[in-house]
């Protein structure tokens, strides 16, 4: 596998990403964030099993607490970025989503001891600059939305690094490789579960409805097979063959795809501010890593 293949593999899972964003949107209305995910990884588990049964006989101690740890980080990232879209929008979402790269050096130096650059800090500073023009809280105000989705990238930053270093050492061990995907998904569905019982029972009054729409089926169909199933798998198998730093500058494609996905499905578009906003943001996270790549080829 070259790196050239793995990271258009990546790119593929980026725009297979960017099409969740306005379905989960639309289907909101139908059912509350934390049942959609219970539903999307049930479904994804289910097909999960039926590609990779033998890959259960895999798990050993080791494994089982990588997927546990692996599953807690991916499944929280699921929740949060679902419940912040009930107040935000997809484009929105998939932009403060995206922002990930930019907290993954910290990441990567957090649980992996890489050194943090003068170039990171400069990145970090601009995204949340081109953030606040983007979200523009000084006009519409604080949306909680937008916090929540903020988190939830700092949680797949962190996801980001974890992953790269624990599959290192399963390169040989495709079945493995996969019990890690069941993992994932597994502790996703016990994680909404637990956000159900928590949060939406405990609501007054409490928002336990579930509607069975054109729009709900067709987001859980497509977020679990292509977006949880394909995606998870490719990403598990093959972001070990790029820097995880490079990774996540791939994944800054994700709000592209989603702006674009959204523009064409729902006819959702940027204004002025936002389209100045993005631009900072991706200017940010991009133009760093090309001047270095200059760097590499000119010494």
């Amino acid at each position: 596998m070259t790196r050239f293949r793995a990271e258009g593999l990546l790119v593929l899972v980026t725009a297979l990403w960017g099409g969740t964003f306005v379905v989960v949107k639309t289907s909101l209305d139908d059912v509350s964030p934390s049942v959609f995910v219970a539903l999307r990884f049930s479904v994804a588990l289910l097909v999960g099993l039926v590609l990779w049964y033998p890959a259960i006989r895999e798990v050993d101690r080791e494994l089982f607490w990588r997927g546990t740890g692996l599953g807690v980080l991916f499944g929280a990232g699921f929740i949060l970025q679902t419940i912040g879209l009930q107040t935000t929008s997809p484009t929105t979402s998939a932009f403060i989503t995206g922002i990930m790269v930019a907290f993954v050096p910290f990441a990567h130096r957090l649980f992996a001891g890489a050194p943090i650059r003068a170039q990171h800090l400069l990145t970090v500073a601009a995204v949340l600059i081109g953030l606040w023009i983007f979200t523009a809280p000084d006009t519409r105000g604080i949306v909680v939305g937008d916090i929540l989705t903020l988190i939830s990238s700092m949680i797949w930053a962190m996801y980001l690094s974890f992953i790269d270093t624990w599959t290192k050492d399963l390169e040989e061990r495709p079945r493995a490789q996969n019990a890690l995907v069941l993992m994932q998904f597994s502790v996703t569905v016990v994680l909404s579960f637990v956000t159900f019982f928590t949060f939406d029972v405990l609501q007054q009054p409490a928002r336990t409805s579930l509607t069975f729409s054109n729009n709900l089926v067709i987001a859980v169909l497509y977020t679990a097979v292509f977006a949880s199933v394909i995606t998870t798998w490719l990403q598990t198998r093959f972001q070990r063959y790029t820097h995880p730093v490079r990774a996540g500058v791939i994944f800054i494609l994700e709000p592209l795809f989603a702006a674009l996905i959204a523009w064409i499905m729902v006819g959702e578009e940027l204004t002025a501010r936002q389209m100045f906003g993005a631009c900072v943001i991706l200017g940010a996270i991009v133009v760093p890593d090309l001047l270095a790549a200059q760097r590499l080829r000119s010494t």
